[in-house]
């Protein structure tokens, strides 16, 4: 009984737009539009898919630095990151670019979320220099070898 007036109602509505002549092409018509609506979720999945993709935990070496380490305090460019921010405490990360991209966000196990805005001479291959305020915390982060990271959003030229 719910499938004749289903079938009704669909039929009415399809007969206002379409001129449908049968029941027969009515569910022709509903079918049509259940496979049309399902493979518009299947293509949303896909896209949200790919937008909150998972990138899997590459292994890091990673050490410190501060802004005293060969910049005068007086320097107008004390402080300013490779790619022209200021470096920033919680944020500031420098790694090969080759390798995490200018603006690239990670997430370091044990440090947290940090933001690739510089670079180094020394900073090559699978290498984070991590930016802290003092001296004193650099030499006590110290170097920490295989540590996890994982990308969370690709930074300029990206992969």
């Amino acid at each position: 009984m719910g499938e004749l007036i289903l079938s009704l109602l669909l039929a009415l509505s399809v007969y206002n737009n379409t001129e449908a002549q049968s029941v027969k092409q009515v569910r022709e018509m509903k079918n049509t539009t259940i496979i049309k609506q399902e493979t518009k979720v299947a293509k949303l999945d896909k896209v949200e898919q790919v937008k909150h993709k998972q990138y899997k935990w590459e292994r890091f070496e990673l050490t410190a630095y501060t802004n005293n380490q060969g910049r005068s305090v007086h320097s107008k460019d004390y402080g300013r990151t490779a790619s022209g921010k200021m470096t920033k405490s919680g944020v500031t990360i420098a790694a090969d670019w080759k390798v995490l991209p200018k603006g690239t966000v990670v997430y370091i196990e044990g440090v947290g979320k940090r933001i690739v805005q510089d670079t180094g001479g020394a900073i090559k291959g699978h290498k984070i220099d991590v930016y802290v305020r003092t001296e004193r915390e650099a030499r006590d982060f110290g170097r920490k070898k295989h540590i996890k990271v994982r990308v969370i959003k690709w930074g300029d030229n990206n992969k």
